[in-house]
């Protein structure tokens, strides 16, 4: 799981909208003391949708042309709290400066972006065929812990 978390990107987002209808997209992240940072701009859906709904999922996931077979991609979903900080970004900026490029970041300060916290409530590992886990959170730490049933036969 750390491999993705610190290796990719971006993430994939899915919101709910005022009609309760999904809505999906990605965004650049970081992360920070076991929480999703996302910067986003007013006019994405995602804004509106997570400042009048906190529940969101997201879904980070290994690149195409690094995964052994298209049908078993490494992932790990989280279903997320999300809440737009007004202050105490400091430290998330320079994470986001290291990340993705201190001069884009600059430039993107001058815009309508701002940052939401996505607190982690619990999500899923998939390593591969027969290596899912569901993942708990304890505060700034990741249990792992394996799915087992009647799985692929």
């Amino acid at each position: 799981m750390d491999n993705l978390l610190n290796n990719q990107k971006s993430l994939i987002i899915s919101s709910l909208n005022e009609q309760k209808e999904a809505s999906i997209s990605y965004a650049p992240f970081v992360m920070l003391g076991g929480n999703i940072y996302i910067y986003i701009s007013k006019t994405a859906p995602h804004y509106n949708n997570l400042s009048n709904n906190k529940d969101c999922a997201v879904m980070i996931i290994e690149d195409e042309k690094e995964s052994k077979t298209i049908f078993a991609r490494a992932r790990v979903s989280f279903n997320c709290e999300a809440r737009k900080l007004e202050s105490d970004t400091e430290k998330i900026f320079e994470k986001f400066d290291e990340v993705h490029n201190k001069e884009m970041m600059m430039v993107l300060k001058n815009m309508d972006f701002d940052i939401f916290k996505l607190s982690i409530k619990n999500g899923r590992l998939v390593k591969g065929f027969g290596q899912a886990f569901d993942v708990l959170t304890n505060g700034d730490e990741f249990k792992l812990v394996q799915v087992v049933g009647e799985g692929h036969k």
